[in-house]
């Protein structure tokens, strides 16, 4: 929930990965118009009583059609890590954004101090939530984070932290379980960015092989969310 102090009050907010809309409920408490972008059908039913519109699809093949410098904050929570591409769709998402415009994402940090004894230990071990999500496609380090966003097109204004290294101002590369990610376009003139080569040849990656694999944890996914939007 540490996003929410970056968004401002009755501003444009394009939620990608807006899942069953737990943030963009809160979102809308803030006056906000919001629209959602959901790859599954279920979550994205939920979604619809927070959001004024929600499209549903594959971000990465989706062709968005809202006018150029729309919104004023477009959020990526927990969603980069799970493309194929995520500087092309950084790249595409950057026409979107006002002239004064901000992308925040967040990021798991694969560089956790748990994550780093595990490998210690020989384990590197897929779960149904947390750092080594089973739907990863994409790890990252703050250098990798950071590295994302400079390659696509953006500067990059803040960094964040959640978990321990939220409250604590050492070893934060370690002790973070999230990076968030404050960013502004690098170019004045919209959709002039072009990516020089494919991010993150070197950075590590996982394939889901096939659809039924990837519906089948998307669905694990949603029952964990729907327990924690219980919970706000």
């Amino acid at each position: 929930m540490k996003i929410l102090k970056y968004i401002r009050a009755n501003s444009k907010v394009l939620d990608v990965g807006c899942s069953s809309g737990y943030l963009s409920k809160e979102f809308k408490k803030k006056g906000c118009y919001v629209v959602g972008v959901e790859i599954s059908k279920v979550a994205a039913e939920v979604a619809k009583q927070y959001c004024d519109e929600v499209l549903i699809g594959d971000l990465e093949e989706m062709h968005l059609s809202f006018p150029l410098g729309f919104f004023d904050f477009i959020v990526c929570a927990d969603v980069l890590e799970h493309l194929k591409r995520p500087d092309l769709v950084l790249t595409k998402l950057e026409s979107f954004l006002a002239p004064t415009g901000l992308i925040i994402a967040s990021l798991p940090n694969v560089a956790q101090v748990r994550v780093r004894l595990k490998l210690l230990l020989g384990k590197f071990e897929y779960g149904d939530s947390g750092i080594l999500d089973l739907t990863h496609l994409r790890f990252f380090t703050l250098d990798t984070a950071k590295q994302l966003f400079t390659e696509s097109g953006y500067e990059v204004l803040k960094v964040d932290y959640t978990g321990l290294a939220s409250k604590l101002k050492i070893l934060r590369k370690w002790l973070a379980f999230q990076f968030i990610i404050v960013a502004k376009p690098r170019s004045n003139q919209k959709g002039s960015w072009k990516p020089k080569r494919i991010f993150g040849s070197n950075i590590p990656r996982r394939e889901i092989h096939t659809k039924g694999e990837l519906s089948h944890h998307q669905s694990r996914k949603f029952q964990l969310l729907r327990k924690i939007k219980e919970t706000l």
